[in-house]
């Protein structure tokens, strides 16, 4: 549908934060937005509640499915193929819609893009899994360049136009962490513009996910994908996040992830000014 967003929810005996998260974006009554959930074949409950919402699977603006999956790449490739929206989001079901007003901005923003740009990011406001805000983080200028020489940027902050999919392909399900940077690469070498949007982040991301937890297999999933496409890191840069990768699992290990979370939330209350993606 011509001016709809899809937000494609992946989700997995997470019943509490998917309540939370349906029903906070409903309730802002957000215009022209589908709310798609692929649940992984929960066990909690989370059926029997979606099927009260939307008996069969559709009622309104909210879809669902629920089956085993291989992972969040299976998940989110499901969520593209029943998504009906001209743009779609992936957000984790502890991640919030800011408000309306920051919402339907990006949107008009997002109308004003030429055809040649698959990829809008915007702001995302990151907070801690207890709500309280860290910081906001915005895509540099040349979000595109800065793709190939450094990181990828956040999916919660990154929309993208549904028939990238249909033109190149669907996530590669091999990768458990890093298929949306994977994808984003691809894109890119096709000639698909990436572009960096202003404004206020319509996004709030939960710090800490699946990357956080695990930062080796991260950081060896980044690598991967950028030698599939020709992207060269420099040594130093390799060492150097090879080096935090170890630094954050070794914390992890012996201090168990509550804590680590606490410190690197604290971390970037501390560094002050709002960072951009891609710049240490």
């Amino acid at each position: 549908m011509t001016g709809t967003t899809s937000i494609i929810v992946a989700a997995k005996n997470g019943l509490a934060l998917l309540q939370g998260m349906v029903a906070a974006t409903m309730a802002m009554g957000l215009e022209s937005v589908e709310l798609v959930v692929i649940d992984g074949g929960s066990l909690d409950g989370t059926v029997p509640w979606l099927e009260s919402l939307a008996p069969g699977g559709r009622s309104g603006a909210l879809s669902w499915e629920s089956r085993q999956d291989s992972g969040i790449a299976e998940a989110w490739n499901r969520g593209v193929a029943r998504a009906s929206g001209e743009w779609v989001i992936f957000l984790g079901a502890d991640d919030r819609v800011v408000d309306a007003a920051a919402w339907d901005a990006a949107a008009v923003t997002r109308r004003e893009l030429p055809e040649s740009c698959g990829v809008a990011v915007f702001p995302v406001r990151i907070v801690s899994p207890s709500g309280a805000v860290l910081v906001e983080e915005r895509p540099s200028s040349n979000s595109s360049e800065r793709l190939w020489v450094h990181d990828s940027v956040p999916h919660q902050g990154a929309f993208q136009r549904r028939s990238l999919w249909a033109m190149h392909g669907s996530f590669d399900e091999s990768f458990a962490i890093a298929a949306d940077y994977e994808f984003l690469l691809r894109v890119q070498a096709a000639g698909v513009e990436i572009r960096a949007c202003k404004g206020r982040p319509p996004v709030a991301m939960t710090f800490g996910g699946m990357s956080k937890r695990n930062p080796l297999a991260n950081l060896s999933e980044f690598r991967r994908a950028q030698r599939m496409h020709g992207v060269q890191m420099p040594l130093l840069r390799r060492c150097r996040d090879w080096c935090f990768a170890v630094l954050r699992s070794a914390t992890v290990a012996a201090c168990g992830e509550s804590l680590a979370r606490s410190w690197a939330d604290r971390a970037r209350r501390l560094r002050g000014l709002p960072p951009v993606w891609g710049v240490p």
